[in-house]
């Protein structure tokens, strides 16, 4: 097993004894560092075994615990051990992310997904294996999502998130936890209180492309369902019960949440009317 530094965080020496790993926020700070500590922190750097850490202590005159100790404190900033990531990849497949939908804005997010090690894919058939157990999905369209397209993830369980296009900004979310959250429905159901006439608006924009999905607007739109996606995917609840809109005209952004509606069944029998 070879163990090294994550490259991704960078260094700096405070003094001459004292190291910080991480520099807009101190991941973690080293101080009293010896003579050898830091012949193994310049091994570490290129990744090194435990044997090899080993003779590097000996050779500094450090004590045979000297690498273990140092292991220890460095875990925080330390790359995944070269050994364990094969044994991971071995034993279980990279999470899934389903992509429903087409555009500049889908293609950017399976480029971004992809580079950051999830398995995407997209232009599935819905008997396809995946959409059954994907461990999320992106729906992209424009003005409303049909009610079929979402409530097809919704009858499999699977959190999906929604990337829609209107007129003058576009939507990223809500995320919805199936069973324990807003659905799309629900957000239909809010939109019809603010306007009653909005079903039959939605009716004739399901199909409808918006025109408004520009390189720009779709980077923008693909970058926050990414980092809500790898979220998801780490265990976090990014988006989950909320949007974020991306205005066209300036590129400001506004959070809005979303509560279950009372008149949808996603979670509980619909209240009836009274």
């Amino acid at each position: 097993m070879v163990y090294a530094l994550d490259p991704r965080i960078h260094r700096v020496w405070r003094s001459p004894s004292s190291l910080q790993f991480g520099v807009d926020r101190a991941i973690l700070t080293l101080d009293d560092l010896s003579n050898a500590d830091e012949r193994m922190l310049v091994a570490l750097e290129a990744g090194v075994t435990m044997s090899g850490l080993q003779m590097v202590a000996r050779r500094a005159r450090a004590d045979a615990g000297a690498p273990a100790r140092l292991l220890e404190r460095l875990a925080p900033v330390l790359a995944v051990p070269r050994g364990a990531e094969q044994e991971s990849e071995r034993g279980a497949g990279r999470p899934v992310a389903v992509v429903d939908g087409a555009g500049h804005t889908a293609v950017r997010l399976i480029e971004v997904l992809d580079a950051a090690g999830v398995d995407v894919r997209s232009g599935l058939s819905w008997t396809d294996p995946a959409v059954d157990t994907a461990a999320v999905a992106v729906v992209v369209g424009s003005f409303a999502i049909e009610p079929e397209r979402h409530r097809r993830w919704l009858r499999r369980d699977v959190p999906h998130l929604a990337v829609v296009f209107g007129d003058e900004r576009v939507r990223v979310g809500p995320l919805v936890d199936p069973g324990a959250g807003p659905c799309l429905g629900c957000v239909d159901l809010h939109r019809t209180d603010a306007d009653p006439a909005w079903p039959a608006m939605a009716a004739q924009l399901h199909t409808r492309d918006a025109r408004r999905e520009t390189p720009l607007i779709g980077s923008a739109a693909a970058g926050v369902a990414a980092f809500a996606v790898l979220d998801r995917l780490g265990g976090g609840r990014s988006l989950s019960g909320s949007s974020v809109t991306v205005d066209y005209a300036d590129g400001a952004r506004a959070e809005r949440s979303w509560e279950p509606h009372p008149a949808c069944g996603c979670l509980t029998l619909p209240t009836p009317e009274r």
